[in-house]
């Protein structure tokens, strides 16, 4: 008889746990007549006698606003959404009247911080391959005998050169998203020499003629960095607007050696430098594709007045007893840098795509080696020098590298 009640009890108690399973959220067991609260129910008056009573938890109805998107509250925290079509991983923009998610982004404090997006982050890393354009004409050497230019500064054509790009997207919502980029390429390395023959300086740093000399050369380098945070807001059109700051640096320098009688004398050397600071604003285009296609192409364009800190240093050193002879000069100006370009990506997988383009760089009101050696006085007793920074730079090249999305 013990053993029937003590069983009896130990089903009344176990039985609810299994019931669990089926969302049972409290178990009641009273003689009086009781008041229970679940959370989400109001207020349930227990008829007199009960014996053991389960309440089920409320099911709330799946709840939309009239345009489609979901809307979710404390109360369905732990809720599960059906799927949604993503317009962030692609180049349309988000739908206007009908939401643009993908699916629900895992919980975490970044998800839970801001709205659900998928994909909540987009890494790009390119390679980057230019080639320096457009070389402004400067006269280094003329022949002896006729006058005529026998060595130009833009003879020193450099050949393509290659670095790194990378680009990091965080999605806050279907609407507004910010960007890092970073590139940077080194090494526009170009030479040109003259043949034998008579030649005569073309006033390089003061000195008109400093001596004939039988050959002359020109050796040049440069190198390009940026550094960018934008802010992207996505239009109902296929503009996405983006507004940001920009640091660019942009250095060059060019040596000038000389030989007589078949021994190299010394010769010049210039360098100059600039620093870009200042805002940009720009926009991203879906020229062609859709979110559902397997190839999407994009335009990009950003351009901006910045606060430019420019230097030159130049010098001369024939190997005489007072050494080499230096002059520099600064100044901070406005200048301009643009950036416009066209890139198509193939989806590899649901999470990776190819990316391949074509991008061109320009910058304007900026010092550059060549520029700098009328500027230059070494000649005179006190060497002087000041700076010009009306030159320009145009790089332009193709890229390709991969997209990941998480």
């Amino acid at each position: 008889k013990d053993f029937g009640r003590i069983f009896g009890c130990a089903a009344l108690i176990v039985a609810p746990v299994f019931a669990r399973a089926d969302g049972f959220e409290s178990v009641i067991v009273t003689d009086e007549t009781e008041v229970v609260t679940d959370g989400t129910v109001g207020d349930v008056v227990l008829p007199e006698p009960a014996e053991a009573i389960l309440v089920e938890p409320l099911t709330m109805p799946s709840v939309e606003d009239p345009t489609g998107d979901p809307l979710s509250g404390d109360q369905n925290d732990d809720a599960v959404f059906g799927p949604w079509e993503s317009d962030v991983a692609v180049c349309t923009a988000p739908r206007c009247q009908a939401g643009g998610y993908d699916s629900m982004s895992p919980k975490g404090t970044i998800n839970r911080a801001l709205r659900d997006v998928t994909p909540r982050f987009v890494a790009q890393v390119d390679a980057l391959m230019l080639w320096q354009g457009a070389i402004p004409s400067r006269v280094l050497f003329t022949d002896a005998g006729t006058g005529a230019a026998a060595l130009n500064a833009n003879q020193a054509q450099p050949p393509m050169s290659a670095g790194p790009r990378y680009a990091l997207f965080l999605n806050l919502d279907p609407m507004y998203a910010i960007e890092g980029n970073y590139f940077n390429v080194r090494s526009f390395s170009g030479q040109s020499i003259t043949s034998p023959g008579a030649y005569t300086e073309n006033n390089l740093a003061g000195f008109g003629q400093f001596f004939t000399v039988d050959a002359a050369g020109v050796f040049t380098s440069g190198n390009i960095q940026s550094a960018e945070l934008n802010w992207r807001r996505r239009t109902c059109g296929p503009i996405t607007w983006l507004g940001g700051f920009r640091w660019v640096e942009w250095n060059d320098q060019m040596q000038i050696g000389e030989v007589v009688a078949g021994t190299p004398i010394g010769g010049y050397a210039t360098q100059a430098g600039n620093d870009l600071y200042g805002g940009q604003i720009g926009m991203d285009v879906c020229l062609w594709g859709n979110k559902k296609g397997l190839v999407k192409v994009n335009g990009v364009g950003k351009s901006g007045i910045f606060y430019n800190t420019a230097y030159q240093r130049t010098g001369a050193d024939f190997g005489l007893a007072q050494g080499p002879i230096v002059a520099g000069a600064v100044a901070d100006q406005t200048a301009f840098f643009g950036e416009v370009g066209a890139n198509a990506s193939v989806r590899l997988a649901s999470w990776l795509s190819w990316r391949a383009g074509y991008t061109l760089f320009w910058l304007s009101g900026v010092a550059t080696s060549a520029n700098q050696l009328s500027t230059t006085d070494l000649a005179a007793n006190v060497p002087t020098a000041t700076i010009n920074t009306n030159g320009s730079v145009l790089l332009h090249g193709v890229t390709t590298g991969l997209e990941a999305r998480w």
